[in-house]
């Protein structure tokens, strides 16, 4: 039995060629070729040898598509590794941030990301922090120098 997606409406189906076309999203636009695909009745082992997707993930799609519609072209990253440092050791290095250098009685007038981590490591809030962790902590913040 072949699956195929439902049949389309002329603007579901505009929609579909605009963003395989002119979509900034390489996720999205392999699923939205697949799905035209799937409505030009091309059977899943013919798109999957054609996109270089598994025939699995084509029929998830299919079926994802039927249910949902557009929303099953977007990707839903989920999981990932946990968070290093706790809200607290967080909250204290956005206090930090917030703080002129000189107050605290440092030579130089205002935070570089280096400085921040150096004397985040000093006081002890964290035992070691990338530049990297600090500019993503602070922008989630809204913080910005």
């Amino acid at each position: 039995m072949c699956i195929f997606v439902r049949d389309l409406t002329p603007e579901e189906g505009n929609k579909l060629v605009k963003i395989a076309r002119k979509g900034s999203n390489p996720v999205e636009v392999r699923r939205a070729l697949a799905v035209l695909a799937s409505a030009q009745k091309m059977k899943v082992p013919e798109i999957s040898e054609l996109y270089h997707l598994s025939q699995e993930h084509i029929r998830h799609i299919i079926h994802a598509f039927n249910q949902h519609g557009f929303e099953a072209l977007k990707p839903r990253y989920k999981g990932g590794r946990p968070r290093t440092f706790t809200e607290e050791q967080r909250a204290a290095i956005i206090e930090l941030a917030q703080i002129p250098p000189n107050t605290l009685g440092l030579p130089f007038t205002h935070w570089s990301l280096s400085k921040l981590k150096e004397e985040a490591e000093r006081r002890g809030i964290v035992t070691s922090i990338s530049i990297e962790t600090i500019r993503v902590i602070l922008e989630e913040a809204d913080i910005t120098y």
